[in-house]
């Protein structure tokens, strides 16, 4: 079986998995992972990198919700930003979160919300979303390629980037997921009660 079938088999798999949630238990459960994050991952990545802007995004088909750690950087006064897809075939742009910034549906996936416009930046650590992740913390995602190509494009930009995963337990894959060269395995990734790292 090639590799693209293997990840669309998985794909479903995974989205029917996630799918299974109940509204409350995506809420219970963010909740405890976001906690997870600022009560354990934060300390130690924001010490080294204080002046540092992260990127967020805003979730949807039941990802992870990421509302605890918006919250916690607004009262922190961190700086943060959220992507937005510009063209199906582009890097992502960040865009800055302050009070005067408008969200929008995505013109191209009408599910995902995104900011209308504001001030771009290039982020240096990213926490993002996933639909599967292994014990490499290689990350399937929903196929489209944004955030490897994001990713790939600002390791050349910038000489550190960090990227966070955030994921339900569930979404844990056992065997190592199939991948392509333009696959990137990811620095840290936040479960409910966990969070793994790249050895």
């Amino acid at each position: 079986m090639d590799i693209i079938l293997q990840k669309k088999l998985l794909r479903e798999k995974f989205k029917a998995k996630r799918a299974s949630l109940t509204n409350q238990e995506v809420a219970e459960k963010s909740k405890k992972i976001c906690e997870n994050f600022i009560n354990n991952l934060f300390p130690q990545i924001y010490q080294q990198n204080s002046q540092k802007n992260f990127s967020l995004y805003l979730s949807s088909n039941n990802e992870v919700s990421t509302l605890e750690i918006q919250n916690f950087f607004i009262k922190n006064n961190i700086n943060f930003s959220y992507p937005k897809i510009i063209n199906l075939n582009c890097d992502l742009d960040f865009i800055v979160f302050n009070d005067d910034v408008k969200f929008i549906n995505s013109s191209f996936f009408k599910k995902i919300i995104e900011p209308e416009m504001g001030e771009k930046i290039l982020p240096d650590i990213l926490i993002i979303p996933l639909l599967a992740f292994d014990p490499c913390l290689q990350r399937l995602g929903m196929g489209g390629g944004f955030f490897d190509r994001t990713i790939s494009a600002l390791k050349n930009k910038k000489s550190k980037i960090i990227t966070i995963g955030l994921a339900f337990d569930l979404q844990r894959f056992d065997g190592n997921l199939p991948t392509e060269n333009t696959d990137l395995a990811l620095d840290f990734i936040v479960c409910e009660d966990a969070v793994f790292f790249k050895k």
